[in-house]
């Protein structure tokens, strides 16, 4: 014969239980893979310019030729080359920020690009997940100061004012998924 838990030890089980949103019962654990922004990983890339301050807390800065163009992504926690910011299954957490822009051809090249229509944005803060089309940050840019063969060195402006997840520079080596 089974037996059912009385209700009243159901409910006080779900009442000390840890509090989680449904998406969490489905999520990844990060894997434990390692970052990009180590000296000797960044000996490839240029200097940021003076007075640029790098982005705190990145663990990996990469830049992959894709779709005729260029995608770059930073985040705060270790993604595999080719992964995208916000379009994953791991566990979130308060400390994750992410971004990935794709740049067409005409703005993988030095100089300074809005990030609205038609470039592809998408971020990961601890408040929020955005990502898919295009954007309409008018506010912020992406700025190329280097594009080379081996790397891409630059800085966003004005994310952080469109509630998104840093601005400063960054040293971001091209890899291959």
């Amino acid at each position: 014969m089974i037996h059912a838990p009385p209700l009243l030890l159901v409910l006080a089980v779900a009442l000390v239980a840890p509090a989680c949103d449904d998406l969490d019962l489905f999520c990844e654990p990060v894997p434990a893979l390692p970052g990009n922004q180590s000296a000797a990983d960044l000996e490839a890339c240029p200097e940021l310019p003076p007075g640029v301050t790098p982005i705190d807390g990145l663990a990996v800065a990469r830049a992959v030729s894709r779709f005729d163009g260029l995608v770059l992504t930073m985040s705060t926690r270790p993604l595999a080359c080719g992964e995208p910011a916000s379009q994953h299954g791991y566990c979130a957490s308060d400390d994750d920020l992410g971004l990935t822009l794709g740049l067409r051809a005409e703005e993988s090249v030095p100089g300074t690009y809005p990030l609205q229509t038609p470039i592809y944005v998408e971020f990961e803060t601890p408040e929020a997940r955005v990502h898919g089309g295009h954007s309409k940050l008018h506010l912020a840019d992406v700025e190329l100061f280097a594009v080379t063969d081996t790397c891409v060195t630059g800085r966003i402006v004005g994310l952080v004012d469109q509630h998104g997840p840093f601005d400063g520079g960054f040293r971001a080596p091209r890899c291959t998924p």
